[in-house]
């Protein structure tokens, strides 16, 4: 966790306004994952077809965050990429 955790610049803000909300939503998910794993600590030894309805949907919440993450880390990257391209831009 604490995946991207460096401060942001004003200007990276100028450019790219939606990482301010990124930054938030990494805090929230790293938040969410600590809380659940804390609350089900036996969830990493569990066989799947043994665990709780509530062990299962922690289990899902942490899987689909994990998932928002890479979706949150790809559109990081092609906003690096869009705005590297464009101080390339001769004018």
């Amino acid at each position: 966790m604490n995946r991207h955790r460096r401060e942001l610049s004003i200007e990276q803000l100028w450019v790219a306004p939606e990482l301010a909300s990124l930054a938030v939503l990494d805090a929230a998910i790293d938040t969410a994952i600590l809380a659940i794993t804390a609350v089900h600590p036996e969830m990493q030894d569990q066989d799947p077809e043994d665990q709780t309805a509530s062990l299962r949907a922690a289990t899902v919440v942490i899987e689909d965050a994990r998932t928002l993450v890479a979706s949150i880390s790809r559109y990081r990257l092609i906003l690096r990429r869009n705005n590297d391209r464009a101080e390339d831009t001769p004018f």
